[in-house]
């Protein structure tokens, strides 16, 4: 069973199990007319954090409004049933967080610096982005606030990052830089504009992106197996090839990361995909 320890708001708790594991629970009326020692009503559950999790995590959740969590939710849900799966579930206060100090900045009148990499963003991760876009527009229409349209692509950062939940957001941020890098690499050599709504486009983001995570937490590949393979596919693509060997090389020089010619062969066959979508530039 679930006793509360603290009612957040309406919909958000603190609470304990029968092994004393505290718990931050969401859902749509949970928190209402709550006291300590109260039992929760576990049909209304729809989100747990584990509170150990984040030691901060009881803090964030008070300093934000209880409406910003409401449209918080719905952006949410709205996020899920576009990507077509379930997201992280600390994307929800994560991202509650994110507008709740954008909301703050804006009526303080602060602006953030421009960061270049909200120009890149909607090419690297364009579905991500239109939910990002959806978000500001559902801000506006139930909160009355309206944020720049910059901060689109910092929650489309925040959707990338709940995909699989084994990314931090500084893990994110920085393969966002290197996929940019590695983009650009392939339309200069290619001499073409990749095509950020295709399939092949979204399956290369998706392969660069699980490659990054293997480099980051040494979950790389290596098998002589595929030595044969590799010889085949340098054979078949020899464009590509070339384009992975430069990307390889940027990869080792700039970030100290090593890239295996089992990686290389995958690398090979997204990028002769990616480009067959294309048109050369004039």
């Amino acid at each position: 069973m679930l006793s509360i320890v603290k009612s957040l708001n309406n919909n958000l708790v603190l609470a304990v199990n029968d092994n004393d594991e505290e718990f931050v629970l969401f859902g749509k009326g949970i928190g209402f007319k709550k006291k300590k020692n109260d039992l929760v009503d576990e049909s209304l559950i729809t989100k747990t954090f584990l509170s150990k999790d984040n030691q901060n995590m009881v803090a964030i959740i008070e300093n934000i409004q209880p409406d910003v969590l409401d449209v918080t939710e719905k952006i949410v849900s709205y996020a899920e049933k576009e990507l077509n799966k379930k997201l992280n579930a600390s994307l929800l206060i994560a991202l509650a967080d994110h507008i709740q100090c954008a909301i703050d900045r804006q009526k303080q009148g602060i602006d953030l610096p421009e960061n270049t990499m909200q120009w890149e963003i909607p090419f690297l991760y364009a579905k991500e982005y239109e939910l990002g876009k959806s978000a500001l527009e559902k801000i506006q229409l139930e909160l009355d606030v309206l944020l720049p349209p910059s901060e689109a692509a910092f929650m489309a950062l925040h959707f990338v990052n709940a995909q699989d939940g084994v990314e931090t957001m500084d893990e994110t941020i920085f393969i966002t830089k290197i996929l940019k890098s590695i983009v650009k690499s392939i339309q200069t050599l290619f001499n073409v504009s990749l095509k950020k709504d295709s399939l092949n486009y979204s399956r290369f983001v998706t392969h660069i992106r699980y490659f990054m995570n293997r480099q980051l937490h040494n979950q790389t590949q290596q098998s002589n197996e595929n030595e044969k393979l590799f010889d085949i596919i340098k054979e078949q693509y020899p464009k590509s090839y070339a384009c992975s060997l430069v990307i390889k090389e940027m990869l080792q020089s700039d970030y100290g990361l090593e890239v295996s010619n089992d990686e290389l062969v995958y690398l090979i066959i997204h990028i002769e995909r990616v480009v067959s979508d294309t048109q050369a530039l004039d």
